[in-house]
């Protein structure tokens, strides 16, 4: 059973999605990991993150466990059922088999097929968003167009996120709607929306339904993990998958 301190999304592109949000409540880890990492690239006892992605998988009840991925940062997207998993998203279209992204500040996006049939979770910080992950993710469910609603989870609110001009710079050089996402913060520093930008960027992918992008990670940072504003902490998940 699903923990009452978890994340539900209020979203329902179809009766057979399922979606949740871990938080860091819990008492598998101690500081600086406090309450219930699930990061294994965030120097905590491996035995501790492995108890944590056990619970998990109990918790959702699905036959598979969920597929964890080795982010990098990158556009790259897998099939849940692959073995290789260096990649920022990843994909579906078997039921109980859930797709899973983790974050600490960076945006978890979740993707479905309104036909049920598909779904997907990728991991969107500044640079996926810049090289493409939401375009990839798009393109690898709905191949021939097919309609699909998204879901933008917890990540780090422009009133918190400070950048400079170097990180302005590359994505206007893409494309110059994207200033949008931006607001001065004195000589060289911005403050960068990434949820403007994903929107920015799954409209373009002709993604329009888009919702969620109502919690802030550093805001919230009781709730949820933020590098920004602890530096070495741990990392919480967000889920999608298929009931049968």
């Amino acid at each position: 059973m699903i923990p009452a301190h978890w994340l539900t999304p209020d979203w329902q592109p179809h009766p057979r999605v399922r979606a949740c949000v871990t938080t860091r409540i819990g008492d598998h880890s101690p500081p600086p990991w406090a309450g219930f990492n699930l990061g294994a690239n965030c120097r905590d006892e491996p035995s501790r993150v492995e108890a944590a992605r056990v619970f998990v998988h109990q918790a959702l009840g699905t036959a598979h466990a969920p597929a964890w991925l080795t982010q990098v940062h990158g556009a790259l997207v897998v099939d849940a059922e692959d073995e290789a998993r260096e990649a920022d998203g990843v994909v579906t279209h078997d039921s109980g088999r859930p797709c899973v992204v983790l974050t600490a500040d960076c945006l978890p996006v979740l993707l479905a097929r309104v036909d049920g049939s598909a779904v997907g979770a990728l991991h969107a910080g500044w640079r996926g968003l810049l090289n493409g992950i939401l375009e990839a993710g798009a393109a690898r469910l709905a191949p021939q167009g097919e309609a699909l609603s998204a879901w933008l989870g917890p990540a780090i609110c422009a009133r918190c996120y400070q950048v400079d001009d170097p990180i302005r710079d590359a994505f206007l050089s893409r494309d110059t709607d994207a200033a949008v996402g931006f607001v001065a913060d004195g000589p060289g520093h911005w403050r960068m929306d990434l949820v403007a930008l994903a929107r920015l960027r799954l409209a373009a992918a002709g993604v329009t339904d888009v919702h969620g992008g109502d919690y802030c990670t550093h805001c919230r940072a009781d709730l949820f993990y933020s590098f920004r504003h602890e530096g070495q902490t741990g990392r919480f998940a967000t889920l999608i998958w298929l009931n049968n």
